[in-house]
């Protein structure tokens, strides 16, 4: 069910709505963090998606409180900019990236430890699923693991021929996936430290890796404007997702793997169906290039950063699979109604407020309605 109304410009699409039109995008924000002073390069959500944590070029991360916006505290300690941050699972530290620094950070207590060992700047960290372990890349052509008890790396992985950027480790913990600026994915034996497959992934330098919550999948973003999702098991590409216009930064999956965000220098972050390839929502806010986004745990939001110096929160809104499933069955019912016209000559101005909120509610109650459509009948995906 996919009609040519959703490739419109999503104010045409909702004009009717209200008569001061309003970008389809805003609904969908919840709130914009905005205290540092230099771009916002990385954002994560703590296990239980009370903490978004955010770094930036300012040398700060700050730990935020997602229900009131308010930072609950400060991190110093970086003397360059904050590259990339990762909670561990189970939430008591927070690994930091910078420079040639690696921190982690106790999360209660404030208080850091240091990992010495890299010479160039690092671009990515990511835990092993039980916290134990970290891999980490910079601008060599391998990447460490490290023994987060000792501090010691414990393998370094050589097999790419440039700068590995992307690392990922799978969620069962039996592969480590890792893309390159020589435009390749290989994929490692997370016990033996053997590679046991090579892709030739992209057109352009790979920026980032994550696995499918049940670590069969493989997405990948590059610099050359394309999203892929890869079957670990063949190296076989799933589906490509076309549709930023600049290099892709950032992807990963939900946390239920039927969908993905991503961020581009495009400025914009995409909201895609996996099993369509569809891009379903754009969030175009944020006024200069997207580093990173991000779901919570829960799959109910979605964090942004941006060179704008914003981090942004968004719902995962049912009016999202609404408007881009069921659009002309949705607007037949909303004109059906006629809550939606322009004032009436005969209408007072509070009976046409009135109208407007029952409008809202009616609206509100619609896209409910779809979204739960979407979910019971896969056909219509």
């Amino acid at each position: 069910m996919f009609h040519i109304s959703r490739f419109l410009p999503a104010v045409l699409l909702i004009a009717f709505m209200s008569s001061q039109i309003q970008a389809q995008h805003d609904e969908s924000l919840i709130r914009i963090l905005s205290k540092h002073k230099g771009h916002i390069l990385t954002v994560a959500f703590s296990p239980d998606d009370k903490t978004i944590a955010t770094g930036s070029e300012d040398k700060l991360i700050f730990l935020w409180n997602v229900e009131t916006g308010e930072v609950t505290k400060t991190f110093e300690g970086h003397n360059s900019k904050v590259q990339f941050l990762e909670f561990s699972p189970d939430g008591k530290y927070l690994l930091s990236a910078g420079g040639t620094q690696i921190f982690l950070w106790n999360i209660e207590t404030g208080t850091s430890r240091s990992f010495t060992g890299h010479k160039t700047h690092i671009w990515n960290v990511r835990f092993n699923p039980d916290g134990t372990q970290f891999v980490s890349t910079d601008l060599l052509n391998k990447f460490r693991l490290w023994d987060l008890g000792s501090g010691e790396i414990i393998h370094s992985f050589e097999g790419h021929t440039k700068t590995v950027l992307a690392v990922a480790i799978s969620p069962d913990n039996k592969y480590i996936a890792s893309g390159s600026l020589d435009q390749t994915i290989k994929i490692w034996d997370a016990k033996t430290k053997e590679m046991v497959r090579s892709i030739n992934a992209h057109g352009g330098n790979i920026y980032s890796l994550d696995f499918s919550p049940d670590g069969k999948l493989l997405a990948s973003a590059s610099e050359d404007e394309t999203i892929k999702v890869w079957d670990i098991s063949t190296g076989k590409i799933v589906k490509l997702f076309l549709g930023h216009q600049y290099a892709v930064m950032y992807v990963r999956f939900s946390p239920d793997g039927k969908f993905l965000i991503s961020a581009s220098y495009d400025k914009t972050a995409k909201f895609w169906e996996v099993k369509s390839g569809q891009c379903i929502y754009t969030f175009v806010d944020h006024t200069d290039i997207l580093n990173v986004a991000d779901f919570s745990h829960d799959g109910k939001y979605i964090i942004t950063g941006s060179d704008d110096g914003n981090a942004m929160l968004w719902e995962v809104s049912p009016r999202f699979f609404a408007e881009f499933f069921y659009w002309d069955e949705l607007k037949a019912e909303m004109d059906e109604t006629r809550l939606f016209e322009e004032r009436r000559k005969s209408e007072t101005k509070q009976e046409y407020d009135d109208r407007q909120v029952r409008a809202e509610k009616f609206k509100n109650e619609l896209y409910l309605k779809y979204y739960q459509k979407y979910l019971e009948d896969p056909g219509d995906q």
